[in-house]
């Protein structure tokens, strides 16, 4: 790929569906569902807070959703803000230098170029296991990784596909988006573990009891089932939606490194060189593991059930199919 490539068109085909797609729209729909996830779960969390005051018989109900809501802002500012560093910290990434990273400085330059987009920074993981991500909140403020081990396995055809892919999940603001939604699914999850904790140490008994002595044990014994219930639920939803979600942009995502390039079996090689390497695996944390290029765990073949990554073959497969 050279510095004249043609630019990612704004048209492209849905790799799922099979329809023709508007990149524009899709990045809009992105920007949009990000703030709707937020405004969403701000619902969730002052409903959940608002059964926990029913429960325990509070006089302030307005403290508790007055207090969820500052922890749903407090984690949703972070994910805005923050993400692209926590996400960086956590898979142990170092800043790249031209001095030290020629090669891949330059891939990310001319892949950059044919994306349409400013050319993000760019790091590198001290792993064997080959694989990569990208943050960020938009295409101005983003970042690129990848791992030693991915540096030592591709050709430079093969790199320049992988690093397509993460410039298009930039590019579509995918990154955006699932930042929001990492840093909302934990904000109900802080809020589910404290309320798991105070149900342990008997907190729900004695609001039964004190229920109880007012004639009203029936009803908080209702309102208790529905917190339970909200709270096993609220988690399980919001893991579902980011497995869907996933799945769809990663297949977009791949179409899309496919017109950057212009070499879909660039990017397929790609894939087959990951799908049958057998090393060591990268180990971090499960709230990022849907934003590597594949599966740090379950990578090999992508099969598994709620994997946030669709299965290796058939990514390899509708590539060659372009």
């Amino acid at each position: 790929m050279t510095s004249t490539a043609k630019r990612l068109p704004d048209v492209l085909t849905d790799p799922v569906s099979g329809r023709r797609i508007s990149l524009l729209d899709y990045k809009a729909r992105n920007v949009r569902l990000s703030w709707l996830l937020a405004v969403g779960t701000a619902l969730i969390l002052a409903a959940l807070a608002y059964l926990l005051a029913q429960v325990t018989d509070v006089a302030s109900t307005g403290f508790f959703v007055g207090s969820a809501l500052a922890i749903g802002g407090a984690q949703g500012v972070v994910g805005f803000l923050l993400s692209d560093k926590i996400a960086l910290a956590a898979a142990g990434a170092q800043k790249a230098t031209a001095e030290q990273h020629r090669y891949l400085v330059n891939v990310a330059e001319a892949v950059a170029i044919g994306a349409g987009v400013p050319t993000p920074a760019v790091y590198v993981i001290d792993s064997p296991a080959p694989n990569a991500f990208a943050t960020g909140r938009d295409p101005s403020r983003s970042s690129i990784a990848v791992t030693r081990g991915l540096l030592e396995l591709l050709d430079r055809q093969e790199l320049e596909g992988v690093v397509a892919h993460e410039m298009a999940h930039i590019r579509n603001y995918d990154v955006r988006f699932m930042s929001m939604l990492v840093a909302t699914v934990g904000a109900v999850i802080v809020l589910r573990d404290l309320v798991l904790r105070w149900m342990r140490f008997g907190g729900s008994s004695r609001s039964r009891r004190s229920g109880s002595d007012r004639g009203g044990g029936a009803a908080q014994g209702v309102v208790l089932l529905l917190l339970v219930v909200l709270l096993v639920l609220g988690p399980v939803l919001a893991t579902l939606l980011r497995l869907a979600v996933s799945r769809r942009r990663e297949y977009l995502a791949d179409a899309s490194a496919a017109y950057i390039t212009r070499n879909p079996e660039g990017l397929a090689r790609a894939l087959e060189k990951i799908r049958d390497y057998r090393g060591p695996v990268l180990e971090v944390s499960e709230g990022v593991r849907h934003m590597f290029f594949v599966n740090p765990v379950s990578g090999r073949d992508g099969s598994a059930l709620f994997s946030t990554h669709p299965p290796i073959q058939e990514r390899i497969d509708r590539l060659r199919r372009m």
